[in-house]
This record gives structure tokens, C-alpha cells and sequence, in this order.
């Protein structure tokens, strides 16, 4: 969703363990990039806390 001054990006908190087996329902895919920057990370859960953890001790 877009408007003129604001974008919103929205992402469920589950992360999905083996034959889509809901593990936990508070995982984060959305991460502070700056003060007006913020990223949202799909796929494995291993790629998600390594690019969120190389990116934020940048």
C-alpha cells in the first residue's frame, strides 16, 4: 500500500518449521534500516537473522 507520504508493508509473524508445522507465531521479517527506512525479509529463517544481522552491525 502506497500513498503520497507514507508506504506500509505488512508480513505475517509465524515462522513455519517442516511440512508447514507453525513453530512460533513471533518472528520478525521487518527490520529498521534508518529512521525512515525499514525492509522486509521473505524466505528461509536462517537467511532472514543472517541479512538482518549483517545489516544492522553495518
Amino acid at each position: 500500500m502506497k500513498e503520497k507520504n507514507c508506504v506500509a508493508i505488512a508480513a505475517d509473524r509465524c515462522f513455519r518449521g517442516i511440512q508447514v508445522q507453525i513453530m512460533t507465531m513471533d518472528f520478525q521479517k521487518i527490520f529498521p534500516m534508518g529512521d525512515r527506512l525499514y525492509i522486509g525479509l521473505a524466505g528461509l529463517t536462517t537467511d532472514v537473522q543472517t541479512v538482518a544481522h549483517t545489516s544492522s552491525s553495518s
